[in-house]
C-alpha cells in the first residue's frame, strides 16, 4: 500500500511537470515580451495536528472540508488513568497543606511560649539564688552565735540550754541552706531546658520549610497532571480548512499520532515549473497573476516567493542542448489573498509572471 501511494505521488508530480512544460511550449510562441507563462497546481502549507498525550476519542467537532478558527476545539480525548492521577495529586496536596498549617500553628505557639518560659525560668533562678544567699547568711550567723555561746558557757555566763538552742539553729540553717541550694540547682536546670527550646524552634522551622518544599513539589506535580488533562482537548492552531480527519469515535490515539491536517486558505501559493532557458529571467518579488478555470475572467495577484536551487524532471546525464531544454525548476508564486476562500489546494491554475516592469499584462489563452 505504501509503495502504491509513493508511485501515485511520483506519477502526479511527473504529470504536473509534464503539463507545465507542455503549457510553456504551447504558449511560448505567443507570449508577449517581458512575460512568462507557467502552469501548475495551487498548494498550501499543511499543518498536521497531533496530541501530546494518549487518550480515547470521545468527541469529534469537525470533518473534512469544514472551516475552523484559531483555538477551535477539533476533538476531545479521555484518559481515565490520567484523571485518577490528577485526583491522587490533589489529595496529596490537600494532605500536605493540612500538615503545613498544623506545623505553622505549632511553630507560632512555640515561638511565643519560648520567651515566656525563659523569663519564668530566669525569675525562678533569681528567687532561688536569693533564698540561697539568705539561708547562707542565716547559717553563718547561727554558727557565729554558737561560737559566742560556747565561749560564754565556759565562763558560766549562759545556760547550757541556750547553747543547745544555738546548736539546733546551726543545724536548721545548714539544712535550709542545702534545700535552697538544691532549689537553685533545679532552677538552673529548668533555665537550661527552657533555652534548649530555641533549638526546638529551629528544628520546627526546618520542618516547616521542608513541608513548604513538599507542598511546592506536590503543587507542581498537580499542575503537570492538569496540563496533561488540558492537552486532551485538541484545538486548532490556525484559521483554516480541515483537509483530512484521521480519527474515529472510540479510537485510542497515542502521542504524535496525526489526527487532522489543516491548511490556511489565506496563505496559498501556486507551484509551477519553469524550463531552464527561462529561469534566468526570474527574480524573487516579481509580480504575477494567477488564473483558474473556475473563474476564467478573474485574476489573482501574486509574487514570486521561491525558486528551486536544483532542476527537476531531468535525465541523469545531460549532454545535448535539446536535452537541456527539458530541465525545469520549481517556482512558487505566493498569492496575495484569497477573497471569499474561492481558491482551494489542488486546483489547476495558470500564471503570468512579469519579469520586465513595463510589460503589459495578458491573459493566458486556453
Amino acid at each position: 500500500m505504501g509503495k502504491r501511494v509513493i508511485n501515485i505521488s511520483i506519477g502526479m508530480a511527473l504529470v504536473a511537470v509534464f503539463t507545465g512544460v507542455v503549457f510553456w511550449q504551447s504558449q511560448k510562441e505567443n507570449t508577449p515580451p517581458g512575460l512568462l507563462l507557467a502552469s501548475g497546481r495551487i498548494e498550501g502549507r499543511i499543518t498536521t495536528v497531533t496530541p501530546k498525550v494518549a487518550g480515547r476519542v470521545t468527541e469529534i467537532a469537525f470533518d473534512e472540508g469544514e472551516n475552523v478558527t484559531v483555538s477551535a476545539i477539533l476533538a476531545v480525548l479521555e484518559d481515565k488513568a490520567l484523571s485518577e492521577r490528577v485526583r491522587s495529586a490533589k489529595e496529596n496536596l490537600d494532605a500536605l497543606g493540612h500538615q503545613l498549617n498544623q506545623a505553622e500553628i505549632e511553630l507560632e505557639v512555640r515561638r511565643k511560649q519560648l520567651p515566656l518560659h525563659i523569663s519564668q525560668a530566669e525569675s525562678a533562678l533569681e528567687e532561688a539564688s536569693a533564698r540561697v544567699d539568705k539561708s547562707s547568711a542565716e547559717c553563718q550567723q547561727a554558727k557565729l552565735d554558737l561560737q559566742r555561746y560556747e565561749e560564754l558557757i565556759k565562763k558560766n555566763l549562759v545556760s547550757s540550754q541556750t547553747t543547745e538552742t544555738a546548736k539546733l539553729r546551726v543545724t536548721a540553717g545548714e539544712s535550709s541552706l542545702l534545700e535552697t541550694q538544691a532549689s537553685q540547682t533545679r532552677a538552673e536546670e529548668q533555665l537550661a531546658l527552657s533555652r534548649l527550646g530555641e533549638l526546638e524552634v529551629k528544628a520546627q522551622t526546618a520542618a516547616v520549610d521542608t513541608l513548604y518544599c513538599q507542598n511546592s513539589q506536590a503543587r507542581a506535580a498537580l499542575s503537570e497532571q492538569e496540563s496533561y488533562v488540558t492537552e486532551l482537548i485538541i484545538i486548532s492552531p490556525l484559521k483554516g480548512t480541515v483537509l483530512t480527519r484521521n480519527i474515529e469515535l472510540g479510537e485510542w490515539v497515542n502521542p504524535g499520532s496525526p489526527l487532522f491536517t489543516l491548511v490556511n486558505l489565506e496563505q496559498l501559493y501556486l507551484k509551477v515549473y519553469v524550463p531552464e532557458p527561462d529561469i534566468g529571467k526570474l527574480a524573487l518579488g516579481q509580480e504575477a497573476r494567477v488564473y483558474v478555470d473556475a473563474y476564467p475572467d478573474r485574476s489573482f495577484p501574486a509574487h514570486l516567493s521561491k525558486v528551486a536551487n536544483q532542476a527537476e524532471f531531468t535525465p541523469k546525464m545531460v549532454e545535448t542542448r535539446d536535452e537541456r531544454v527539458k530541465l525545469v525548476f520549481a517556482v512558487e508564486l505566493r498569492l496575495q489573498g484569497n477573497p471569499g476562500g474561492v481558491l482551494k489546494p489542488g486546483m489547476p491554475a495558470d500564471a503570468v509572471i512579469r519579469w520586465q516592469e513595463d510589460a503589459a499584462w495578458v491573459m493566458p489563452r486556453s
